[in-house]
């Protein structure tokens, strides 16, 4: 753990010595139909990457919290794919150039077990999302979203609830379990009323999380 962590420093000074940004809540930060303007690393703050349906409904892919480097696949490849990413609310970030970006791991090839951890954890997320969309009924979908992202950014309580950090409007979990925001408002409102769980500051707050996942 140790190791992985001088490793993570590595990688954190060298983002820091490069142009420091810093984003409102709602500010685009990669537009689809531009090519990135470097690699980025999430200072503070959360970025979400979605696409557009050609409904012109958003498809949540991704949420990357502190700590998270963006766009991973762009970074190696080249290949966008029609992503924006955007600031969840007030974000700082740090920007390398990509051609730096690259040099950079090609000298210090310690340091890419810290980026291959962040590809597998994308990975991961996909993979529970599919497993997510699996489920029949939008409240199931709903409460196996929760329970995903209580273990990425949840924050355990005094009491042994836990309050997800990320900023999710209902809108953003709609769109990752392919549900309506009229349906999804329902759902959360359904599960507060029977205690599973809380909405306070714009944060869901899990109350008990092994009994919304028995829920499943």
């Amino acid at each position: 753990m140790a190791t992985q962590f001088r490793k993570w420093e590595v990688l954190d000074t060298f983002f820091k010595s490069h142009t420091r940004l810093q984003y409102k809540k709602g500010e685009t930060i990669v537009r689809p139909e531009d090519d990135p303007s470097g690699i980025f690393l999430i200072e503070w703050g959360f970025v979400k990457a979605y696409t557009m349906t050609k409904y012109g409904e958003e498809n949540l892919l991704i949420v990357r919290g502190t700590g998270g480097v963006f766009p991973l696949i762009w970074a190696f490849t080249g290949e966008h794919r029609q992503v924006t990413y955007e600031a969840m609310e007030p974000t700082s970030l740090w920007r390398v150039p990509k051609a730096e970006y690259l040099e950079f791991l090609d000298k210090n090839p310690e340091v890419l077990p810290v980026i291959l951890d962040m590809a597998i954890e994308a990975y991961r997320l996909h993979s529970e999302r599919v497993i997510t969309l699996s489920y029949r009924t939008a409240r199931e979908r709903i409460i196996s979203f929760l329970v995903t992202h209580a273990k990425r950014f949840g924050m355990t309580n005094k009491n042994g609830s836990t309050t997800i950090n990320a900023p999710f409007r209902q809108s953003d979990i709609a769109s990752s379990v392919n549900a309506t925001r009229e349906t999804t408002s329902r759902e959360i409102n359904n599960l507060r009323k029977k205690g599973y769980i809380d909405v306070v500051d714009h944060k869901i707050i899990i109350k008990n999380i092994e009994a919304l996942r028995s829920v499943l």
